[in-house]
């Protein structure tokens, strides 16, 4: 059968209808791209000005992972401050109403795994954990693994271990008797001989064991006598080395 329209008429026509058609589509295609930029907005972000987009209750703003205070330098996060010495000073000065600063290590007798150990010179770098012992002391013995443990987990973290080996006998303070006892109980930190009780004297100490927790600011922030409480210290040891790096990396 011949159709009514002539041949070429019928291309014509059939031509303007498949370019109108793809004109057509690249116009949706250009109306769909330029509504894509909306979408922070939609997700509590204001895309044109990014000062004013709402902080997270972990103090981080938006999806930049970045919060204002650690912007500007000059805020505070939580409970520590970011990177202005003013507002480190006021923090310091908060923890000192209510905790005791650390003594340093007083007339040391000898060295064992170190060749000094100041107390001081790890502040601002380590959490330290000062550990009152004596070798035949079964207390300290029932709890030197749980300290060998920590210093494998956490030294790496900033946690500095100082055993502080205080004598109760007059053999223990033999040199080489302690030495050949740190050997034996596989202690890798630093020891010092207390011979004096300088240190003990320093701390007020009356126990052994006896374990003080100081923070990276130089506090003494948990103290525990005797055996026991091991999940207890090691989660504070925990949070106090989260501490210590939300401080360092302000």
């Amino acid at each position: 059968m011949r159709s009514l329209i002539p041949r070429p008429l019928l291309l014509t026509l059939t031509l303007m209808l498949v370019v109108g058609a793809i004109a057509f589509i690249e116009l949706r295609l250009d109306a769909v791209g330029t509504a894509a930029p909306q979408a922070p907005t939609e997700r509590g972000l204001d895309a044109s000005n990014q000062d004013n987009r709402p902080e997270t209750k972990s103090g981080v703003a938006g999806e930049q992972g970045m919060s204002e205070p650690a912007k500007s330098g000059s805020k505070e996060t939580g409970d520590l401050m970011v990177a202005d010495p003013a507002a480190a000073r006021e923090r310091i000065a908060r923890k000192g109403a209510e905790f005791d600063r650390a003594k340093e290590i007083v007339n040391p007798s000898g060295f064992i795994n170190a060749d000094d150990v100041s107390i001081s010179a790890a502040r601002d770098e380590k959490v330290i954990l000062l550990d009152f012992w004596t070798y035949s002391c079964i207390n300290c013995q029932n709890t030197q693994p749980y300290i060998n443990r920590w210093h494998k987990k956490y030294a790496d973290d900033g946690l500095q271990i100082v055993g502080v080996h205080t004598p109760e006998f007059g053999f223990e303070r033999e040199y080489s008797n302690v030495e050949q006892a740190v050997r034996e109980a596989g202690i890798e930190y630093p020891v010092v001989l207390d011979n004096s009780y300088g240190t003990w004297n320093a701390y007020d100490q009356r126990y052994w064991p006896a374990i003080y927790l100081i923070d990276t600011d130089g506090f003494i922030r948990y103290k525990h006598f005797g055996e026991g409480a091991y999940a207890e210290t090691e989660a504070k040891i925990q949070g106090l080395l989260a501490e210590r790096h939300r401080i360092r990396d302000g």
